[in-house]
């Protein structure tokens, strides 16, 4: 689902499942039954079971290489980011805290013509592995700025109705906390700061982070949708401007990002099994 989705460090929405419940209370929430085929018909099954690619690629939050951890390291996230567990853990998220009318909403306009069509692409882009991604979006990504086309404004205006990216370097600053913290708790590093200052260190990256963040976004929708016609992404684009969908999102940003942070602090917290200690 959107961009959101496949921004594999993504980390979009930093709200807290917790926190969704403050608006959720009252609503009733749909059946696991339901849930599930949620998941299979929007597509966001396969969006947390790509979260595993992402791990298994490398520990790029401790700003180390992949090959200083060997397959260790891939075995270990391969073990922790297992996608039954997530999609668990994911369903069991859900089922507390997502109102039926939501549900249906969102099932709804997925399960259209338009719908499944966009998750069948969406989907495939989460699985293609990312040296062949990032090459090919590359590439019509120039063309597209060469051009000016329209699209680029689409690609804008999705992903300000699916998070924005306020919302996701507030998730990218939070997710590296929580796994510094845990890796320093377990002592897999030596981190000599306080979790005040560690943030502070971490806001004043935000802007490259934007700029990282927002590169990395309109790569995703450049290769994703390179095969949509642009009156397909403006019918999009109006889909997820609609309150309900912008909901649907903001419950399953903070689910997607739950997810991640709880895993990447059960890698930190593993480290020091796998390499000695570092400085930070």
């Amino acid at each position: 689902m959107g961009n959101s989705m496949r921004f594999r460090q993504g980390f979009q929405g930093v709200l807290a499942v917790f926190a969704v419940l403050a608006w959720a209370i009252g609503a009733q929430a749909a059946d696991r039954d339901k849930m599930r085929a949620f998941l299979e018909i929007t597509g966001f099954d396969v969006a947390i079971e790509s979260l595993q690619q992402g791990a298994m690629a490398g520990p790029g939050l401790a700003g180390t290489a992949p090959s200083d951890f060997g397959l260790q390291w891939t075995q270990l996230a391969e073990r922790i980011f297992a996608p039954d567990e997530m999609i668990t853990r994911a369903l069991d998220m859900m089922e507390a805290v997502m109102p039926v009318a939501l549900v249906d909403h969102g099932a709804s306009f997925y399960a259209s013509a338009l719908g499944q069509r966009l998750v069948e692409v969406e989907n495939a882009a989460h699985m293609a592995p990312d040296a062949e991604k990032y090459a090919e979006a590359q590439s019509i990504l120039e063309g597209l700025v060469a051009d000016n086309a329209p699209r680029l404004e689409l690609f804008g205006d999705m992903n300000a109705a699916i998070g924005g990216m306020d919302n996701s370097v507030r998730s990218v600053i939070e997710l590296q906390v929580r796994y510094l913290l845990a890796a320093s708790r377990a002592g897999a590093i030596d981190m000599d700061i306080s979790e005040e200052d560690l943030r502070g260190m971490f806001q004043e990256q935000a802007p490259a982070m934007r700029r990282e963040i927002e590169l990395y976004a309109m790569l995703n929708s450049a290769y994703a949708y390179r095969d949509l016609s642009d009156q397909e992404l403006t019918d999009y684009v109006a889909a997820l401007e609609q309150p309900e969908m912008r909901q649907v999102y903001e419950v399953l940003n903070a689910i997607q990002f739950e997810i991640m942070a709880e895993r990447y602090e059960r890698l930190a917290a593993a480290l020091a099994k796998l390499h000695p200690q570092q400085d930070l």
